[in-house]
Order: C-alpha cells, then sequence, then structure tokens
C-alpha cells in the first residue's frame, strides 16, 4: 500500500476511532438520565401515598370534630329545654319552699288569719320542729337521752317563721315524742335526743303571687312507709292554703287556712 494511502487510511481510523467513543460517552450520559429519571418516577407514588395518609387523617379529624359539636349542640339543647321546663314549673323555687315549709306542716299548727292570734304553744312547737328537723344541733347539750335548746335559738327560729314581731311566752309543749320541757333556770329545752317523727308530709301544688305576697297551696300526706312492693301512690289528708310574704331570701308566714277543697270531713286542726 502506497505511503499516502497508508496515511488517509490511519486518518480515517482516528476519526472512526473518535466518533465511536464520542458515541458511547453520549449514550453513558443517557443510561444515567435515564437512571435519574426512573428513580423520579419511582418516587412519585411515594409521595402520593403520604399525601393519601394525610388526607385520611385530616378526614377522620374533621368528622371528630362534627361529632362533638353536633354532641355540644345536643347537650345545650337538652340543658335549654331542661331549664325553660324548671321556669315553667317553678321547680325549684318550689323546692325551697317545700324545704321551708316542711318542719312547720310536721307539727300540723292550726288556721290563722294574722300571727297576733297564734298560740305560744303552736309557735313553739313549730320552732322547735325546725330545729330538730333542719337545724344544726352538734353543739347542744346532750344528757341521759336528753338534748337541751336554748330558748334564744327558739326564739329566733320562731321570728324566722312568723316575723320579727311575733311574741310568746316559754312554756313546756307537746306530747310524748314531741314533748319539749321548758326549764326555766337554764333558760333551755329539754327534748329527747331522737329523730323527730313529723305529723305530716307536704307537696305544694298550687303557687301564685302578687308582689312579694305569696299564696302556696300545700297538700298534707302522712309520713312516708316503704313498704316492699307496694308503689301506691299516697292520697293526701287535707289542704292547707299558706300566706307568705317575702323579702330576698326572708320569708314570713302571715296567715294559714284551710282550702275549701279538703271539705267538712278533714276539717282543721285548732289543738294547741
Amino acid at each position: 500500500m502506497a505511503k499516502k494511502d497508508r496515511i488517509r487510511k490511519k486518518h480515517d481510523d482516528g476519526i472512526l476511532h473518535g466518533l465511536a467513543g464520542s458515541l458511547e460517552e453520549a449514550f453513558s450520559e443517557d443510561t444515567s438520565e435515564i437512571q435519574q429519571d426512573d428513580v423520579i418516577i419511582v418516587d412519585v407514588p411515594e409521595r402520593s401515598g403520604k399525601n393519601r395518609g394525610k388526607r385520611v387523617l385530616f378526614f377522620i379529624a374533621g368528622v371528630t370534630i362534627i361529632v362533638f359539636a353536633i354532641l355540644g349542640i345536643i347537650s345545650t339543647v337538652i340543658t335549654v329545654s331542661q331549664g325553660i321546663s324548671d321556669i315553667a314549673n317553678q321547680t325549684a323555687f318550689k323546692n325551697d319552699l317545700t324545704r321551708y315549709l316542711y318542719p312547720i306542716v310536721a307539727t300540723d299548727p292550726p288556721s290563722f288569719d294574722k300571727t297576733e292570734n297564734l298560740t305560744s304553744p303552736t309557735i313553739i312547737k313549730a320552732a322547735i320542729s325546725r330545729i330538730r328537723l333542719t337545724g344544726d344541733m352538734s353543739n347542744y347539750h346532750r344528757e341521759d337521752g336528753m338534748v337541751y335548746i336554748p330558748e334564744f335559738d327558739v326564739e329566733t327560729n320562731a321570728k324566722n317563721i312568723f316575723g320579727g314581731s311575733v311574741t310568746f311566752e316559754h312554756r313546756t309543749v307537746g306530747h310524748v315524742t314531741d314533748l319539749a320541757t321548758y326549764i326555766p333556770d337554764k333558760k333551755v329545752y329539754a327534748v329527747e335526743d331522737m329523730q323527730l317523727i313529723p305529723n305530716y308530709s307536704l307537696k305544694i301544688s298550687e303557687l301564685q303571687n302578687v308582689g312579694e305576697t305569696y299564696t302556696v297551696t300545700v297538700d298534707y300526706f302522712p309520713p312516708s312507709i316503704d313498704i316492699p312492693g307496694l308503689n301506691r301512690e299516697p292520697e293526701s289528708i287535707k289542704t292547707m292554703i299558706y300566706t307568705i310574704v317575702m323579702s330576698g331570701d326572708k320569708k314570713t308566714i302571715t296567715s294559714l287556712k284551710i282550702a275549701e277543697s279538703s271539705g267538712p270531713l278533714y276539717g282543721d286542726n285548732e289543738k294547741n
């Protein structure tokens, strides 16, 4: 082969070798890019899974908030409805009056049209009943099965029932279980140190008022006796109407009369 041809062939081989190197480099770069693209393609589903998980958590949180909101609304509606019902029935006020009247009803006082006509025994029995049924007797002296109530406390309770102007003469009142023996030199009433058994329990059946003057209709029931298996509703023995003047938290009974609905069968209690 001529020298010129060998030079040309060598030149052509160099060109071909350079092209081959370029192609190899190009393919190498493309392969890398393809691998990177493959990695990106794999990453996309992973992000999608994370987003889906977040959406599920947000959904659960939203449902929980809605459920609690609904429960709150229901609770509010029930509370408001009960409040309206209590206002309509004057439940809380009647309960307060029932607690106030209970120890007075327990002694079954006779009718009176004004406190000036009350007898001393009626006043004293009501006052002592209030102390024994709803008062605090923990600090009173006790001895030989008796508890001694200071006359000052009797006077205070009498005024809390019948007003500050009520007056009476201290004396022994009651019989047997409700007997209160007055001891002048010690200025105390001696009563049995045991639970007082009331003559009656009560239920307020009607309540009316004009300003601070309330007319309270009270049904009298015998003392409650629980008999297993007997759930009969007791019948009222008689009905009395109390007139009570209220000023703030202070209550004063100003009159008491038997209701016409009680009839002559039950009459009025005129005992002292």
